[in-house]
């Protein structure tokens, strides 16, 4: 899904600058399709637009992301911060999309933006991917396929040497301190400092029961779950996408975010499944399969979890007030709740605190 913007960008001028910008960067005179927006099942962030580019004779397919025009779901789009983390990630066996180009220089298309290969395979949906679409008709084999291969691309992120990612730093560091602090700081400029009392009790919730800051740090992705991974028709993961939110943080950050995002994908469909689909492990088959691959127990899961539904709740908010401000308040999104019943029931449960 492309990203909402507070202006509408004209795509046959994108192309016109595009084609020179092909022209400067590579040899040979390049001929570019029309621009489409990427169907994609997840995401409101940068814009990304598909394109055909033909140089020397030879087509391949690309897509070009763009930082949203007027505004967007993050305060800044340090699109440089992101080549640098997909190139580092692919070095690591990581499916990222390579080769990337980064193009800073604004005057091309009057922003930043990148150009990457296209992907082409499979992207499961977050809210239906258990009930219809591809996956759920793959049948157990490939479902299989497709969970390990998900694991096994997180077991591999969270190797990757965190020297090596210095540009992953938060201002306040690096670790769930300083992760807490940054969506602490997010939501008050993504509501305009109009916080829902829900939300406040959220992140007070989480700041009296947070974690030691001793666990090891690992480059995680900040938005790990199946609609931001491509599969192959065999489940095997050809694509890893969308970086806008990496940092520095214990493994468990990731791992909570999906285990969150499945139970949140049941609740919205009203399942009591366990596991979700059949080539699945179940909850506590996932947990104890996760720790064998990274060597070490998973802690503190239950507070991740909520932490995970917390971003994701900031970003809800930040979403909706997006689509208020391009007159889209009718948007099915600013009804939703920004925060899934069970998180709601843990953070006001306060004789629990479970660590």
């Amino acid at each position: 899904m492309a990203g909402i913007a507070l202006t509408q960008r004209d795509l046959a001028a994108t192309r016109i600058q595009l084609r020179e910008w092909f022209a400067h960067r590579f040899t040979g005179e390049p001929v570019v399709s029309e621009l489409r927006a990427a169907n994609k099942a997840a995401g409101w962030s940068s814009e990304s637009l598909l394109f055909t580019a033909g140089i020397g004779g030879e087509d391949n397919e690309y897509v070009i992301r763009i930082p949203p025009s007027g505004g967007g779901i993050f305060p800044a789009y340090d699109l440089g911060a992101q080549t640098l983390t997909q190139n580092l990630l692919h070095e690591h066996g990581i499916a990222t999309p390579s080769p990337i180009f980064y193009e800073e220089d604004q005057k091309w298309l009057g922003s930043r933006f990148l150009v990457m290969p296209r992907i082409v395979g499979h992207t499961p949906s977050d809210t239906s991917y258990a009930t219809r679409g591809w996956l759920h008709g793959a049948g157990p084999d490939v479902q299989r396929r497709a969970h390990d291969s998900f694991l096994g691309t997180l077991a591999r992120l969270h190797r990757v040497p965190v020297g090596g990612a210095t540009w992953l730093e938060r201002r306040g560091g690096v670790g769930i301190g300083a992760e807490l602090a940054w969506w602490r700081d997010y939501v008050k400029w993504g509501t305009d400092n109009q916080i829902p009392d829900l939300m406040t009790e959220a992140f007070e919730w989480l700041t009296r029961h947070r974690p030691d800051d001793t666990a090891d740090l690992s480059v995680c992705w900040g938005d790990a779950r199946l609609s931001n991974a491509i599969f192959d028709d065999t489940g095997e993961i050809v694509g890893a996408l969308d970086w806008e939110q990496a940092c520095v943080c214990p493994a468990e950050t990731d791992f909570a975010w999906w285990l969150a995002t499945r139970k949140q994908m049941l609740e919205v469909n009203g399942l009591n499944l366990d596991p979700e689909l059949p080539g699945f492990d179940t909850r506590e088959e996932v947990i104890r399969h996760y720790e064998q691959m990274i060597g070490r127990p998973l802690v503190d899961l239950h507070w991740y979890e909520i932490f995970a539904m917390v971003r994701m709740g900031c970003c809800i908010l930040r979403t909706q007030a997006l689509l208020r401000a391009i007159g889209q308040s009718d948007h099915f999104l600013t009804r939703a709740p920004f925060l899934p019943v069970w998180t709601t029931e843990a953070i006001r449960d306060r004789s629990r605190g479970r660590r």
